[in-house]
């Protein structure tokens, strides 16, 4: 079988680097965000009220929660970087196949093309 590249889904270098400039930016946004995540102020409940212990608990729940996910944006946008300077972006790490430029363009450090996306999410539920 003969797979056919459909050149209208390869970037251009001027594309590669818009969108490099454009990752390089997300991240320094997440890396700005997650800081201000943690210089964020959680004072100690000073009266041993139930109530207000709760609501303090689950506000740390959530800033850890907020951090986790800004880590793991961090790391994914610098795994993109990292394939833009090997000459390999844009290409699903499952079937190796051009990510189409629409979904590039919506989520710039996605990892697969939306077959391959949808099969893995699948074949986890």
């Amino acid at each position: 079988m003969v797979i056919k590249k459909n050149t209208k889904e390869t970037l251009t270098a001027a594309e590669i680097k818009e969108i490099k400039k454009q990752l390089e930016e997300l991240k320094a946004d997440a890396e700005k965000r997650l800081k201000e995540k943690k210089d964020m102020d959680m004072p100690e409940a000073e009266v041993g009220d139930p109530i207000d212990a709760a609501s303090q608990s689950l506000d740390k729940e959530i800033l850890f929660e907020l951090s986790g996910n800004s880590h793991n944006t961090i790391g994914q946008i610098e795994a993109a970087l990292r394939k833009i300077e090997k000459g390999i972006y844009g290409r699903c790490e499952l079937c190796r196949q051009p990510i189409p430029k629409k979904r590039i363009k919506a989520l710039p450090f996605a990892r697969y093309c939306v077959h391959c996306q949808t099969s893995s999410e699948s074949n986890l539920g």
